[in-house]
């Protein structure tokens, strides 16, 4: 994915995630540790398996982030000295903007103006991370009958964080 403004990579080693859920988990990491008002009022948010996991010579995952430079900064200063489970390892744990670009990780959603991460539709695992992390979620389309627990959720969760 090819954006014309700043970008980097977090890369979380999938064992170390614990397998299994491992995309669900370095979501968490990633919100948990980011402050979604202190990414600037604008980001486009990728992720997925990297092509060297694809090719089966590595096994890691990564959620990459595109913004301003000082959001790239931001995000930079948090994760470099993070000691967590699932991050990789320092000289492993980025991916700059030129490898970031030829990476095969769709869009995942964008940060809006009022901090929340708008996603084309509605899911569970997308409602939980923000929910668990105090993100604002704006999914623009729900095709899906939610439960009124989950309905309540989700528009207190739409509110702008400013």
């Amino acid at each position: 994915m090819k954006l014309p403004f700043p970008g980097l990579g977090i890369v979380f080693d999938i064992e170390g995630l614990g397998g299994g859920f491992y995309g669900f988990r370095a979501w968490q990491i990633f919100t948990k540790n980011l402050d979604a008002r202190k990414l600037g009022h604008f980001c486009v948010l990728v992720d997925g398996d990297t092509a060297a996991t694809l090719a089966g010579r590595s096994n890691e995952y990564c959620i990459g982030i595109y913004g301003s430079e000082d959001t790239i900064s931001y995000v930079r200063n948090i994760f470099e000295d993070l000691d967590e489970p699932g991050i990789a390892s320092f000289r492993r744990r980025f991916i700059e903007k030129i490898a970031l670009d030829n990476e095969p990780l769709p869009i995942r959603g964008q940060l809006d103006f009022g901090h929340r991460l708008v996603t084309d539709e509605w899911n569970g695992m997308d409602h939980e991370i923000c929910k668990g992390s105090g993100w604002g979620y704006y999914p623009k389309k729900i095709s899906i009958s939610l439960e009124a627990v989950r309905l309540a959720e989700l528009e207190e969760m739409k509110q702008p964080r400013l």
